[in-house]
């Protein structure tokens, strides 16, 4: 049934796609989307940037997430002709997830299609990794809507994560250009952080009281038992914190509340709101707890000491897999409840340094002083139609 739907759907928008396609090509870079309704990041700094150096583009951004029900599908169809006309007439398109269409309908000869991917380095195994197993996809939907297809350039932000992106994408090796994305720039701009650091005081001042600033980011979990229990072993961390030393700020998962919790007093005194994201809140960080979120890697970029809360990884464990070895590859420190967490940081320990260092060369490399632009240098070859891929993969 899924493969007589997907050659159907696949016919219907390759009809209407060939007419679009007969639209003259311009010197567009079009940006499209379904992980939000705004821009991420990675979008916004690339879409200044060209903007601000590269004038001579017109730039096309379409970001709209699938509604839910039935009617909100049904209206999302409009957004699928916008995105046919947008890559009928764009020379290049930037994604930053998956895009049914990019992956599914013929392009012109002259379309270069960049995966933008919206994480950084490899952590949580994805897309045809986990393909038939839990929390991914089926194999039959994945060829039937031919999954991840169609891409010309893929970023990567270190060498040693193009093997398991490759895996998990289903594509070539020398496809992929690991030299960062370009919110790297943004984690290392401290002018940047200073700002927004003055911008979390205003809205949260009594994080500025002299205590360091714990920051919890756990990643989502899906199933409501494992939620009841993340919600448990939050609680047991709100209540173990020393709050005479410490602040703690607790940053949910954006596909669960996205609302952060800040206690500055005691476990009992919690000020709630929704304004920064978990990667907002390291500007005003001292140190990051997690468990099995990839934001790893933008907390080694911020230089920020590392403890790992794996309450549930007997369980969890077992139930996803991981392109590295989670007890041994993360420069971090480990426990299994709050206190021994807490302990840890109160005493000092981290990582060694030399792990540390060896860890963010191989999967956060930032080998320019910007990401940015660098794509951008990228993105002008491409339109000119010179870029010679001396970026791109290489195996050694």
């Amino acid at each position: 049934m899924i493969k007589l739907f997907a050659k159907i759907f696949g016919a219907v928008m390759g009809f209407f796609y060939f007419f679009f396609k007969r639209r003259k090509t311009q010197n567009k870079i079009a940006f499209i989307s379904r992980q939000s309704e705004t821009p991420s990041l990675d979008f916004r700094y690339l879409i200044t940037a060209l903007r601000r150096d590269y004038p001579q583009y017109e730039i096309e951004v379409l970001c709209k997430m699938i509604p839910q029900g039935i009617g909100g599908k049904i209206r999302y169809v409009g957004e699928l002709f916008r995105q046919m006309k947008a890559m009928a007439t764009a020379k290049v398109v930037v994604l930053d997830g998956y895009c049914i269409l990019a992956s599914m309908l013929t392009h012109k000869k002259e379309l270069t299609v960049i995966q933008l991917w919206h994480a950084l380095g490899a952590f949580k195994k994805f897309g045809k990794s986990i393909l038939d197993k839990e929390g991914g996809k089926s194999s039959a939907i994945a060829e039937a809507f031919k999954m991840h297809a169609n891409y010309s350039l893929i970023a990567a932000s270190g060498d040693k994560c193009v093997p398991p992106f490759a895996e998990a994408f289903g594509q070539p090796e020398e496809k992929f250009v690991p030299i960062g994305i370009p919110r790297m720039d943004y984690l290392t701009d401290e002018s940047e952080a200073q700002r927004l650091k003055a911008r979390i005081f205003d809205r949260y001042p009594m994080l500025d009281n002299g205590r360091k600033n714990i920051l919890y980011v756990p990643t989502f979990r899906d199933t409501e038992e494992d939620k009841a229990a993340l919600r448990e072993a939050t609680a047991e961390l709100v209540k173990a914190v020393n709050y005479s030393e410490y602040n703690l700020i607790v940053k949910h998962h954006v596909v669960d509340t996205n609302r952060e919790e800040v206690y500055t007093e005691s476990h009992m005194n919690k000020t709630d709101g929704e304004a920064f994201t978990g990667m907002d809140f390291m500007a005003v960080a001292d140190c990051v707890i997690t468990d099995y979120s990839s934001i790893i890697y933008e907390a080694l970029l911020k230089n920020l000491p590392l403890y790992i809360y794996c309450f549930d990884s007997d369980k969890y464990l077992d139930e996803r897999g991981f392109y590295i070895d989670f007890w041994r590859d993360i420069p971090a420190l480990y426990s299994k409840n709050a206190k021994g967490v807490l302990s840890l940081l109160a005493d000092g320990k981290t990582a060694p340094p030399d792990k540390i260092t060896s860890f963010k060369n191989d999967y956060v490399n930032q080998r320019f002083d910007s990401v940015t632009a660098v794509w951008c240098e990228i993105i002008d070859e491409i339109m000119q139609g010179r870029y010679d891929y001396r970026y791109n993969y290489e195996q050694a």
